[in-house]
């Protein structure tokens, strides 16, 4: 298949959306019983956590599971052994394309599933596999030549990996780099309207949050359970946005750490702005009441905001941004005695 034909049959897959369902058959097994019984399967990026729900699960029959998945168009989703997920803290995901076709997995006990499909996508990438282009050093060019949905869902994977540049010394950058400079130079003009776009440049956005660049703005359900900007709840204010849940150790103790702050400054034109991500409201309330938090939280529930996306924290418990009066980062940081001297600089005490 030539570039031309190629770059034609994937584009032909976004305008299923206006010609009835995507429908993808999936077949699997249990190579060993390492990992039980049961499988999620599930859209990428789906945080169980606090997204799972029943219709997500499949149980095995004599180690066989199969499913139909019928969507609008065609997606990335993933399958994980559940027993893994809920016992492990690392996960041997698979990836597919759901589109028109069969995906067939193997499950194994000690290594990645094994995954192939008889869909256009997944011949696409698995030709990429058979020659080596697997690698991070190949994929930007393979990408700039085979044009394919994997291309956009592995560069969100690239914009991950690159929040740790500057976190870790030796981490070479250069691919991920080169998977966002193919993006923003060729890919972002192929597959208008699919919702990845939208995933991509949320994540982009979130990527360059760095002290002195502006907080975005986004939408929260307020204490009155009303939508309301963010914005509008630090306008003039010194504020903290603080990202938790009930079930993240970490950042309850952050939290815990920057009530001293909020007391002394509270008074002064210094506020924070809780956002808990949970599964259930009363979680929330009975971790904000059992830590003592004196400020009040809103709720995301069930990610329905998407606000850990759109701040950059799609797999973590939580995060903080400390913002001037202006809307101007001024800190990334979740250390509270490093943040109070920053309070403080920013309230002219």
């Amino acid at each position: 298949m030539n570039k031309k034909s190629i770059i034609t049959a994937l584009l032909s897959l976004v305008t299923i959306a206006g010609h009835g369902q995507v429908r993808c058959h999936v077949e699997g097994k249990f190579v060993d019983k390492k990992w039980g019984d049961e499988v999620v399967i599930c859209k990428m990026g789906t945080d169980l956590r606090v997204n799972d729900a029943p219709q997500l699960h499949y149980k095995a029959v004599n180690g066989h599971f199969e499913c139909d998945i019928e969507t609008v168009i065609p997606e990335m989703y993933e399958v994980i052994p559940y027993k893994q997920y809920v016992e492990t803290s690392s996960h041997y995901y698979g990836w597919f394309i759901v589109e028109n076709g069969t995906v067939r997995i193997e499950i194994f006990g000690d290594k990645a599933p094994k995954i192939e499909s008889t869909g256009e996508e997944g011949r696409l990438h698995q030709t990429m596999d058979s020659l080596g282009r697997l690698s991070y050093p190949f994929r930007a060019e393979y990408y700039e030549q085979h044009p394919m949905l994997w291309a956009y869902y592995q560069l969100l994977q690239s914009i991950t990996m690159l929040k740790y540049a500057n976190v870790y010394q030796n981490f070479d950058a250069t691919p991920h780099e080169q998977m966002v400079a193919l993006y923003e130079s060729k890919l972002c003009n192929l597959y208008k309207g699919h919702p990845v776009h939208g995933q991509i440049t949320t994540a982009l956005t979130a990527l360059r949050f760095q002290p002195g660049k502006p907080y975005i703005d986004y939408n929260v359900h307020n204490t009155d359970g009303q939508i309301v900007p963010i914005s509008s709840l630090i306008r003039g204010k010194v504020a903290l946005i603080d990202l938790w849940a009930s079930w993240c150790g970490p950042c309850r103790r952050h939290s815990i750490a920057m009530i001293p702050a909020y007391e002394r400054y509270k008074d002064k034109g210094f506020t924070i702005v809780a956002i808990a991500r949970e599964r259930k409201r009363e979680d929330m309330e009975n971790a904000a009441k059992k830590d003592g938090y004196p400020w009040q939280s809103l709720l995301e529930l069930n990610d329905e905001n998407q606000v850990w996306r759109k701040n950059g924290a799609d797999n973590a418990g939580g995060a903080m941004f400390l913002i001037d009066r202006d809307g101007t980062i001024l800190s990334t940081s979740t250390d509270a005695e490093e943040l109070e001297c920053l309070i403080k600089k920013a309230l002219n005490i």
